[in-house]
């Protein structure tokens, strides 16, 4: 990040400085030489911020070469680019889904653990001959049923409904197949994508410098060309060479790409008895 600029007052500087429509991020520095700490706030403008946290460590080359080790203490979120806000619908679905599995798998697990400790209080009693036992509740059979009814329901549902869209997909000729994947992914993505745009226009500098004391009055425009000049990554020393290959990466089962080859070849087989593919040969 080229664009870093001293804060004095980060309390102070967040309010103004919020207004700029752009991606902030505060540093806490310490000088390596000196042990002298100051706190910036660096512009991210271009490329994306999803690994990006509170808490990670960077390190900040001031004006006279000098290094300082950097810690990320806040960030001010904005959009950054068209390529992170074409992506970010579909990493908040992620996000959400990761999240529902997360919480129920973490309640079951506590439901699991509540039954565990209660049983073996339970056999802990009986054997020790204590009183005032609690007696069990009846198991219900038509309570389950119902609800086993009306889960096999919803699935049934469910299933009726992707089976009738998977069917009308493939009835489709073939040349549209494409077209309807690439309107269902503008669908998702467009919104994001114009919204960014505009937000990405509008991004001023002159609300970060006066955050910290400046007097400007006029306009600093921070568009999308120029924003990609102030924010890049580093390039590998020339001459030298990259080893992606890792000895210790967990070794392919020939026997599950077997399985999936053989799936595949049975697949290609269904579809062609059931002339797919003499409808796609004869268009």
């Amino acid at each position: 990040c080229d664009l870093c600029i001293k804060v004095s007052d980060m309390a102070k500087h967040n309010k103004m400085a919020s207004a700029s429509g752009m991606c902030l991020v505060y540093l806490d520095c310490i000088s390596r030489n000196k042990g002298d700490k100051i706190t910036i706030v660096a512009a991210f403008t271009d490329g994306d911020t999803n690994d990006l946290s509170v808490g990670r460590n960077a390190i900040f080359y001031d004006n006279k070469g000098l290094d300082w080790d950097a810690t990320v203490v806040k960030i001010i979120e904005n959009p950054i680019s068209i390529r992170q806000a074409f992506w970010s619908p579909y990493r908040k679905i992620a996000s959400l889904i990761s999240k529902q599995v997360e919480k129920f798998a973490s309640s079951q697990d506590s439901k699991v653990n509540t039954a565990s400790s209660s049983g073996i209080d339970n056999v802990t009693k009986k054997a020790d001959g204590g009183v005032n036992q609690t007696k069990a509740a009846p198991f219900d059979i038509a309570k389950f049923a119902g609800i086993f009814a009306a889960i096999g329901l919803a699935i049934g549902a469910i299933g009726s409904v992707l089976v009738s869209i998977l069917s009308g997909f493939l009835s489709l000729v073939w040349w549209k197949i494409p077209l309807v994947i690439l309107g269902i992914i503008l669908i998702i993505s467009c919104p994001s994508m114009i919204l960014a745009w505009l937000k990405l226009r509008k991004r001023n500098l002159a609300h970060i410098l006066d955050a910290n004391g400046w007097a400007i009055n006029a306009k600093a425009i921070v568009n999308i060309p120029f924003g990609v000049t102030l924010t890049h990554l580093p390039r590998i020393p020339k001459d030298s060479k990259l080893d992606r290959r890792d000895p210790f990466r967990k070794k392919g089962n020939p026997l599950v790409m077997g399985i999936f080859i053989l799936s595949l070849l049975i697949l290609i087989a269904v579809l062609w008895y059931c002339g797919y593919f003499q409808r796609f040969l004869c268009f």
